[in-house]
Parts: structure tokens; C-alpha cells; sequence
């Protein structure tokens, strides 16, 4: 499959409607759309978001799980030429809002209980509300001040309007998604419509997938992993069953009763699903591939015999979609790949210097083709620089190129902790566990998982008047940070190392762990 630097998923699935518009696209629990009827819901999507004062450019919020109308939204806002901004639905509290101020939306299209979430923590309202599903109750979201459309209206404002609909090119600002903070809070990246186009002919040519293949993903549509799924079968003119959260019992069932070529995970997916108890495969099994990261090189090979499957690790980010990936009839356990021929890596030290085959350092990419990574950081000018010095993209991940040539995955340089496949920003719960007033000073790591990845654990420094309780703490936590990012360890410490210059020395935390003393959400069943 050639890669066109001019094509936009928008443009695809226009040409793809022309071609095959009786042919199924995307299902979701049951509700299902053909290319035809995807082109259509998104054609008027996009026309009544103009007809209502949507401009291009306008950042629009995208707060849902997966279902056809986040897909309609995202490809309806893109084809708008406005810039859609995908938030999770586990998004509460300071969290939320502090996106929300960030973006400073022009709309916002959610479900009614989501968009009542957020309108009790924005400031200032959007123009324009876009809500999805049945009513929930008899008040609306925002209020009288704020326009409120049903979505099924927000279609039909765009199947009456006359005006043209013109699509924008590859270059253009589609999507605001952000990505774990390091020192400060999260960043959004700006990935350009071209973005999602550039991904699928990799996916081909790397990992051997056919025109007309079948896939199945549970990764939510506010996610690079989501969203790669939906585009790769349009590219590929398949079928995506789309699942709306991970299950470790139902997910092999459901890849067999769909019966799908091939199938997205993350690590942590493949160990849960690997701990289940075993049992018959389903007597049309096949081979099948799953394309993912962070793999468990322990469990990698049983996995693959017992369900008839080969694992492809790729390594990839929001801000660059694959930058090392192994390839389809080599793919060993433990390795991270080589990078594609698209792509130029380089493995650094602490000021930039290459380092030899077998050091660990740095790893720096930057693309060889357009649209392969991000545009830069939203409002974020110095931290765009900061991560392209030198001309050179910075991971933040540290790795090792090993003698043949493929690379391992090391760690992480900067201070983010990876947990079931999202990254969670250690500042951002470090910033809602210092606003509980018995805590004076918090420090959050990554301490190893049974399950893969990191499980998040808090040291906090009481603030003089009694302890926290680990468990009220918790619950304290849970109104500002998702799910994924509430701690499962809490230790109350009598103090935290620093550096020269008075900040908490996350380095030395990390090095001393935790301690028999700390509490555990899971042992406590508060998890």
C-alpha cells in the first residue's frame, strides 16, 4: 500500500463510500454502519457543526466511549476543518477542567452525564453543546446561555444545509490529544489530519496485513491505539469490531465469535488475559496476529501456541505513531524492532552524544516523510522546542540497540508512570494529593506490576495535624484524577529527600521504593 502525503482518513473514507458503500465498516455492541452510511452520518456531521457557528480551526471537545458518534464527531469535526479534541471519559474534577481551560472549546460533544461533569468545572462555557444518547434528567448541561443540540438534531441541520462541504488537506490541525505531563501538566499534541493516514501503510508493509482483513480493538477512540484501529480497516476497506472496555474473560471470545484477522492490545492485556483459565479454542480457530506493545516476553510464546496467534510488538507514542516495530515472521520476544525505513533513530547520553551499540541512552527519532508525527505542542511553543533540540525528536524513553540491530526497551527518562497502557502524569497526582489538607508534600512513582507495566505509588508528608488515611486519601483523589491514575500504594513518610534547589528528589524516591509500611488498595479492596 502506497502512502499518499495528500490523503486524510476524511478523503478515504469519501472515495471509500464512492466505491463500496454497501460493504461494513465499523460495529459497535451491536449498532453497525457500512462505509456508505459512515460517509453519510459524518458529511452531516460535518455541515451542522458549520451550520451552527463551528468554524475551522474551532477546538471542539469530544467527551464519550466508544460508539458510532465519537467516530462520526471526530471524522464530522475534521471534515469541518475544526480541530477535534478527544478526552477520556474517566476525566473528572481538576483534571478536566484544566483541559477544558486549555482548549477553550468552541463546542463540546459528549453524553448527557459527561457533559454535566464538565460543565460543573469549566469557567467558561462553549458556545455550542452536542449531546449524545437519551436524556438524563430534565435539566441541560449548561444551562439556558449555552445552545443545546441532540445529535440526531446536529444531523439533521447538516442533511438540510446547501453549503459545499470542503474537505482540508493533509496538513491541517485535526486533533488536539493529550499526552502524559513530566514535570508539569499533561501536553496537547497537535497531530495534523495526514497523522492517522501515514500509520495503515505501515501497518501493511511491517506487519503483513491484507486488503479486506477483519480486526477487533478495545482501546478507547480518545487514544492514538483507538484510533489507529478505525483507520487502518478503512485503509485496509475491512471491518472493526469495536469494544467499549477490556474484559480478560470475554476478549479471545470475542475475537473468535467476530472471527477477525487480526486484533490491537497492550502488554498488560496479553498477562490478564494469559492468567485466565485455559480453555478449547473454538473449532474454527485460526492464526491470527495482534499488533501491540510492551509484550511480556515471559508469557509471550505460550500465549501465541495456546491461542493460535503471533504477537508484533511495535513502539510508538502519541506524538510519533511508530517509530521502531518488529515485522510479521520475525518477532521475537524482548525487543522493540528496528525502526521502519521512514523512520531515523539515534541513542543518546545526557547531552546528546551517541552512545555505542549495547549503552543504554536516550532514544531520538525524526521522520523521513510528512505527517508522521506531531505538530507541536498546543500553547506550548518552549516545550515543542525542548523536545525537537537539536533537530532531533526526545522520547523520553531510555533504550538499548542490541548487536544484531534491534532495540530493547530500558525505561523511562522522564517522570511519567506507565500503567495498563495509559500514561499517567506523576505531577498531576502529586498536584491533587497536596489539595487534601492533611498532606503537605506528595510524591508519586512507578513501582512494578504482577500484571505488567507500573502500578502508581504515593509517599506523602503529613502536613503537621494527624496522618492521612491511605483509603479516605484515595477516595480524596479519585474526585480529580481518572481511574487509571489513582495510586494502589499510599505510605505516609516523614519526609522526602531534595535536591539543592528544594525539589523533591524523585530519583532518590524512586531508588528507595516503598516499605512494609505501605498500604495497598488492592490487599484492602478498594481497588
Amino acid at each position: 500500500m502506497d502512502f499518499d502525503p495528500r490523503n486524510t482518513p476524511v478523503r478515504e473514507l469519501a472515495l471509500a463510500a464512492s466505491e463500496t458503500p454497501d460493504l461494513p465498516l465499523v460495529s459497535i455492541e451491536g449498532a453497525q454502519a457500512t462505509y456508505g452510511e459512515a460517509w453519510e452520518a459524518v458529511r452531516e456531521t460535518a455541515a451542522g457543526l458549520a451550520h451552527a457557528g463551528v468554524l475551522p480551526g474551532d477546538r471542539v471537545i469530544i467527551l464519550t466511549p466508544n460508539r458510532l458518534e465519537a467516530v462520526w464527531a471526530w471524522f464530522g469535526v475534521q471534515a469541518r476543518g475544526a480541530v477535534d479534541a478527544p478526552i477520556s471519559a474517566e476525566a473528572p474534577g481538576a483534571f478536566l477542567q484544566y483541559l477544558a481551560e486549555d482548549l477553550s472549546p468552541k463546542a463540546v460533544i459528549g453524553t448527557w452525564s459527561l457533559l454535566a461533569r464538565l460543565a460543573q468545572v469549566v469557567s467558561t462555557p462553549p458556545e455550542l453543546a452536542v449531546l449524545i444518547g437519551e436524556p438524563e434528567g430534565d435539566e441541560l448541561p449548561f444551562g439556558p446561555g449555552v445552545r443545546h443540540l441532540s445529535f440526531a438534531e446536529l444531523r439533521a441541520l447538516g442533511a438540510n444545509s446547501a453549503q459545499e462541504l470542503v474537505l482540508p488537506d493533509a496538513d491541517t490541525v485535526g486533533t488536539i490529544m493529550y499526552s502524559s505531563g513530566t514535570t508539569g501538566p499533561s501536553k496537547g499534541v497537535m497531530l495534523s489530519q495526514g497523522y492517522y493516514a501515514a500509520l495503515p501503510p505501515a501497518y501493511f508493509e511491517l506487519f503483513g496485513l491484507r486488503p479486506g482483513a477483519t480486526s477487533y480493538c478495545v482501546q478507547p477512540l480518545c487514544h492514538v491505539d483507538g484510533r489507529s484501529a478505525v483507520v487502518t480497516a478503512l485503509f485496509l476497506r475491512g471491518e472493526l469490531f469495536l469494544g467499549t472496555r477490556f474484559s480478560a474473560s470475554r476478549f479471545w471470545a470475542e475475537v473468535e465469535n467476530y472471527d477477525v484477522d487480526f486484533f490491537f492490545y497492550v502488554g498488560t492485556m496479553i498477562h490478564l488475559i494469559h492468567k485466565q483459565p485455559p480453555r478449547p479454542l473454538s473449532p474454527s480457530a485460526r492464526p491470527r496476529i495482534g499488533i501491540g506493545s510492551a509484550t511480556p516476553a515471559s508469557v509471550q510464546r505460550d500465549f501465541e501456541k495456546r491461542f493460535r496467534c503471533t504477537l508484533i510488538e511495535g513502539y510508538g507514542m502519541t506524538e510519533f505513531g511508530l517509530l521502531l516495530a518488529q515485522r510479521a515472521g520475525d518477532a521475537e520476544p524482548g525487543n522493540l524492532g528496528t525502526p521502519p525505513p521512514w523512520v531515523e533513530v539515534r541513542v543518546v547520553d545526557a547531552a546528546d552524544r551517541p552512545v555505542p551499540a549495547g549503552t543504554p541512552g536516550q532514544l531520538l527519532a525524526r521522520p523521513k516523510k510528512a505527517h508522521l508525527m506531531t505538530a507541536g505542542y498546543w500553547n506550548r511553543p518552549d516545550a515543542t522546542v525542548e523536545a525537537w533540540r537539536g533537530l532531533w525528536f526526545h522520547t523520553g524513553d531510555v533504550v538499548v540497540q542490541r548487536p544484531d540491530g534491534r532495540f530493547e526497551y530500558v525505561g523511562r527518562l522522564k517522570d511519567s508512570i506507565r500503567r495498563r497502557g495509559e500514561n499517567v502524569s506523576a505531577w498531576e497526582v502529586e498536584q491533587a494529593a497536596v489539595r487534601h489538607e492533611r498532606v503537605l508534600e506528595a510524591a508519586a512513582i512507578g513501582v512494578p506490576s504482577d500484571v505488567g507495566d507500573e502500578d502508581v505509588a504515593l509517599l506523602v508528608v503529613p502536613a503537621g495535624h494527624g496522618d492521612p488515611d491511605p483509603a479516605e486519601l484515595r477516595s480524596f483523589l479519585a474526585r480529580d484524577l481518572p481511574r487509571y491514575a489513582l495510586p494502589r500504594y499510599v505510605e505516609v513518610v516523614a519526609s522526602l529527600p531534595k535536591t539543592p534547589s528544594e525539589r523533591i528528589a524523585k530519583g532518590i524516591v524512586r531508588e528507595r521504593g516503598l516499605s512494609s509500611a505501605a498500604w495497598d488498595a488492592e490487599a484492602a479492596g478498594a481497588a
